[in-house]
């Protein structure tokens, strides 16, 4: 539980080394820290329930908010499988059928390979600092720390998948440590957690992302980052359909 502080009109930001005002300055550091322009990702997702649990080994191109693909590794039965994402069009290729299938935007907030984690998430179709208006929450106390707490209210110009996203960070890199997502109706839908903060590639990141529903305290995922890279470059045809079914 925590424990709510008066808000303040600015906190001290160490990362950032200087008193911070303004929450979209808080949100842009820790996206670009977290998001960079572009980037290589090579993970694992382990999925846990009661009755069973699994583990992909997954890795994940993204450029800026328009293009993403995801290929899975292993194990040998989702050996292939990839997501495309460019713009607002989405597609699934599953090689051992040879079928590719199109997304609609409405599966959006579908789960992606029975995971916690939607299309959106895996896709990084969103972005904290752009996509949403923010201000500060009264601070917030757990286990002895105090937790900026960030407020994120959806702009009404952009089609993103939670209308509210409460952040709490940490006072010393500015990064996440939990993200409370919110439906239309006011309830926390999941959350998210981050720990195990490293610096990849001269990114401060968090390796360890979990992610639980609130209707399934049993059910939950997690994503283990094993390395990122930012200071990449992709081909020109690199996020394309050719790439998407290439063997």
């Amino acid at each position: 539980m925590f424990k709510k502080f008066k808000a303040k009109d600015f906190v001290f930001c160490v990362a950032l080394g200087a008193k911070v005002s303004n929450p979209d300055e808080w949100l842009n550091y820790a996206d670009d820290q977290m998001r960079g322009d572009r980037s290589h990702g090579e993970m694992t997702m382990t999925i846990e329930t009661p009755n069973w649990t699994r583990t992909l080994e997954i890795e994940s191109d993204v450029e800026g908010k328009s293009q993403a693909i995801t290929t899975i590794n292993s194990p040998a039965k989702e050996k292939g499988i990839r997501t495309l994402r460019i713009d607002n069009n989405m597609w699934n290729y599953f090689p051992k059928l040879k079928r590719k299938v199109a997304v609609s935007s409405s599966m959006l907030l579908a789960s992606w390979m029975g995971s916690d984690f939607t299309n959106d998430d895996v896709l990084k179709a969103s972005s904290m600092s752009q996509d949403y208006h923010h201000k500060f929450l009264p601070d917030a106390k757990v286990n002895g720390v105090v937790y900026k707490v960030i407020e994120n209210t959806a702009k009404s110009n952009t089609k993103v998948m939670w209308p509210k996203v409460v952040t709490y960070s940490s006072k010393s890199d500015c990064l996440p440590r939990q993200n409370d997502y919110y439906d239309k109706q006011g309830k926390i839908k999941r959350t998210m957690t981050f720990s195990e903060i490293k610096k990849l590639d001269g990114h401060l990141v968090p390796a360890l992302w979990v992610m639980k529903p609130a209707d399934d305290p049993d059910k939950k995922t997690i994503i283990k980052y094993q390395n990122i890279i930012f200071k990449t470059k992709f081909k020109s045809n690199h996020f394309s359909q050719q790439s998407l079914t290439a063997n």
